[in-house]
């Protein structure tokens, strides 16, 4: 596949990905919503980790599509660290509950 030909098939799914995943993430702690609604019955915004993760990976996997690209235009790279700051969030706060090991890496 050609570089021009492969830009104009990642597109579609760069768009889908910002409307429905992206455009959720938290502004401060970067995690994703399990729903954006408030029921009768409970408030459903707060996420599992693996929901979060198995969201995150489509994200990671159109990073790597468009690591293929020579001139991306940045898309890559904003891509990859929407993960990279979901991840790192998870990682601190886990090492804030278990003591401070976070601090001796």
């Amino acid at each position: 596949m050609n570089e021009l030909s492969l830009r104009a098939a990642l597109d579609p799914f760069y768009q889908q990905i910002q409307s429905v995943i992206l455009s959720k993430q938290h502004p401060v702690t970067r995690l994703l919503p399990a729903s954006t609604a408030i029921l009768a019955h409970g408030d459903y915004r707060d996420a599992w980790v693996r929901d979060n993760v198995y969201s995150i990976l489509a994200v990671w996997g159109l990073a790597l599509a468009y690591r293929r690209l020579d001139n991306d235009g940045g898309r890559g790279y904003e891509l990859a660290q929407s993960c990279v700051k979901l991840i790192d969030f998870r990682t601190r706060r886990k090492a804030v509950r278990q003591g401070g090991f976070f601090f001796w890496l």
